[in-house]
């Protein structure tokens, strides 16, 4: 009798070992998918891999053109990301317009994706408008964001004549650095 009550023990002492471990599991796990898998704190990367074509898609600009991948192809092309609610991403703007300066008088095209609810009439999209050759706004369901496979904001990816990115990155730092005009 006393071997099934201190078996029923260890088998107890067992278990809420087993569900302890199973939380922390799962706790490391939901820090590690807000952030995109890097770690807490660390620079998110892009989700936009070496070998990522543009993605096929139909938008509407701002100023009311259709868009197709078709449009961005045969040339340079800098596509940006941003979001209503990233702090980062009005500060990468000025950052972004140089860029796409530089592309443009390459023979390039620069293309911005605002991201959020009323971005079409957002303060944002008004600066990036005045400096970039095609803006999109999109919703909170953000469509055109999830086909590229952005997952932070600001994102960019250079995609090279024949659709292939050639550069991407994500945050501030990776625009000050990594993006350079071709």
């Amino acid at each position: 009798m006393i071997f099934a009550v201190v078996g029923l023990v260890l088998v107890g002492i067992v278990g809420l070992l087993n569900l302890a471990i199973l939380l922390v599991v799962l706790r490391r796990w939901r820090e590690l998918e807000a952030t995109g898998g890097s770690a807490p704190g660390a620079e998110p990367s892009s989700s936009v891999r070496m070998i990522d074509r543009i993605p096929s898609f139909s938008a509407r600009a701002l100023d009311g053109t259709a868009v197709t991948e078709r449009t961005l192809l045969g040339k340079e092309t800098l596509v940006g990301f941003f979001s209503l609610t990233c702090k980062a991403c009005v500060e990468a703007v000025p950052l972004f317009a140089g860029h796409a300066e530089r592309l443009r008088a390459a023979g390039g095209t620069s293309l911005a994706i605002v991201h959020g609810d009323d971005s079409a009439g957002s303060e944002l999209a008004a600066m990036l408008s005045d400096v970039v050759d095609i803006v999109i706004a999109e919703d909170a369901k953000a469509e055109l964001s999830k086909r590229y496979g952005t997952k932070h904001y600001p994102t960019y990816a250079w995609y090279g004549p024949n659709g292939l990115v050639t550069t991407a990155g994500a945050g501030l730092a990776a625009l000050r650095t990594e993006l350079i005009a071709p």
